[in-house]
């Protein structure tokens, strides 16, 4: 259930120019949310910007009672939030959303983000290591460049399992994490139904994965981000086409789908 609740800002960090981590408290969403879910943020204390803004749940400490949003400024909603102070209170719907199914017991694990697509990634991430064989997973990591490469430090846990790429090659392969995916899934040309992916990224990121995902009929689950009103279901502002035909929205159908069945 969507709960509405006051959440005051706890810390703020800049990873980057424009990047941004806020810890924020709340006892609810540190012990109910799960990764993939979202919170709606009343950025300003004003009737402007109108709208509330979506956030991937990027962690959580039920111990702190506290979870993490990260965001990139690219807006007003965003510029404002990049000016939150600790002490400050923002009013707060969620947890929102369904979650990243997890993997079955003996199933391969990939998880691929393309730039801010780590936000919801990383949550996830956090779990799959308490509870998985970590040799069994294998981290995609990419971005335009190696000044907005985003948690490589912290992922060097993994070692020979972490795929770092950049557009320009400044570190890492050089291209596109898509086709290091597609280049590893050729390689080990495993058996679909031992493996699970899951992705974020940019669109035309995430309409390679599911290219791919179709191609070799991959289970891959997809976080898809976009502009939403209401963010409960209600208005149908943030509809995406499935490849039947249907439509589904992103706020409570998913954020998480198939990345097969999402048509692009």
């Amino acid at each position: 259930m969507v709960s509405q609740f006051s959440s005051s800002v706890l810390s703020k960090k800049i990873l980057q120019p424009e990047i941004y981590k806020l810890t924020l408290s709340s006892p609810l969403i540190s012990k109910e949310a799960k990764p993939g879910n979202f919170v709606h943020i009343k950025v300003s204390s004003t009737d402007y910007p109108l709208l509330r803004r979506a956030f991937s749940i990027h962690s959580v400490e039920k111990e702190k009672k506290s979870f993490d949003i990260l965001f990139r400024v690219v807006g007003r909603g965003t510029e404002i939030l990049s000016k939150a102070t600790p002490g400050q209170s923002l009013d707060i719907l969620g947890p929102i959303g369904n979650s990243f199914s997890l993997p079955k017991p003996g199933q391969k694990i990939m998880l691929v983000a393309g730039g801010m697509g780590i936000a919801p990634l990383w949550f996830l991430f956090t779990q799959l290591i308490k509870r998985y064989d970590q040799n069994q997973l294998t981290f995609f990591l990419g971005a335009k460049s190696k000044k907005e490469l985003l948690y490589e430090e912290k992922l060097k846990a993994i070692k020979d399992r972490l795929i770092i790429t950049t557009d320009d090659g400044s570190v890492g392969i050089k291209g596109q994490v898509t086709d290091a995916f597609l280049k590893e899934i050729k390689r080990k040309n495993t058996d679909p139904q031992s493996l699970v992916i899951y992705s974020c990224g940019p669109h035309l990121m995430l309409a390679k994965m599911s290219e791919i995902s179709e191609r070799f009929n991959l289970l891959c689950q997809i976080s898809l981000e976009t502009h939403m009103a209401c963010g409960v279901g209600a208005c149908w502002g943030c509809v995406v086409k499935m490849k039947d035909g249907a439509y589904q929205r992103v706020c409570v159908d998913g954020p998480v789908f198939d990345a097969r069945e999402v048509n692009f």
